[in-house]
């Protein structure tokens, strides 16, 4: 496959799947990573689409949001918990067995996600709450049950480096862990009878219902 060809199918494949992992790339195309590495520089450059930490992403565009507000969101589909739109710092996405890419709109739904695919999910990448790159949610750091909620509630957000969770901890409260952690957490909270719960998902699941 030439060089243009391959570049112009992993466009397609890009904006098919939302983001994809550098080993995905190498796999499909059967060349180096840093053949890969070629072909995503020459791409952002262009402009159609954008490096993240251990892949690429498809370029964000400017929505203007309910208050008039403009917010930077992924090209990508709702959420598949809330069905909110997902944005770079909070983004989730999981591949599962069969090759089908799902998207969470934050570590929360993440997490919920989780709990109702079990063992079809493959793979899990999560965005650094402070820098929006992406990495194994197996090595991430969780940070549940914060007073910051930037999203879905009970908070979870999740950090690349153990420092950087546990100084967000101490600042914002709640607890670090490690993903099983984050599921007990949040399998617990499901399980309560509560009445603060997410307004987000419990709507979703209204309209899901109704």
């Amino acid at each position: 496959m030439k060089s243009t060809e391959r570049r112009k199918e992993l466009l397609i494949w890009l904006e098919e799947e939302g983001t994809l992992s550098l080993s995905e790339m190498v796999e499909r195309f059967g060349v180096s990573k840093m053949t890969i590495h070629r072909d995503l520089d020459l791409l952002e450059q262009r402009q159609v689409l954008k490096r993240i930490h251990g892949g690429a992403a498809r370029i964000e565009k400017l929505v203007r949001d309910r208050d008039g507000r403009y917010e930077s969101r992924l090209e990508q589909g709702s959420c598949l918990v809330c069905f909110r739109p997902p944005t770079q710092q909070l983004l989730y996405t999981l591949t599962l067995k069969n090759g089908e890419q799902k998207v969470a709109c934050c570590p929360h739904c993440g997490i919920s996600a989780h709990l109702m695919l079990g063992d079809r999910i493959a793979m899990a990448l999560t965005a650094d709450y402070l820098t929006g790159k992406l990495h194994s949610a197996q090595h991430s750091y969780f940070v549940f049950g914060s007073v910051a909620v930037p999203c879905c509630r009970p908070s979870i957000l999740t950090f690349e480096d153990k420092e950087m969770a546990d100084r967000f901890q101490k600042g914002f409260g709640g607890q670090v862990g490690s993903l099983s952690d984050a599921m007990t957490f949040l399998e617990r909270d499901m399980s309560l009878d509560k009445t603060d719960g997410c307004p987000h998902c419990a709507a979703a699941k209204s309209q899901q219902d109704g």
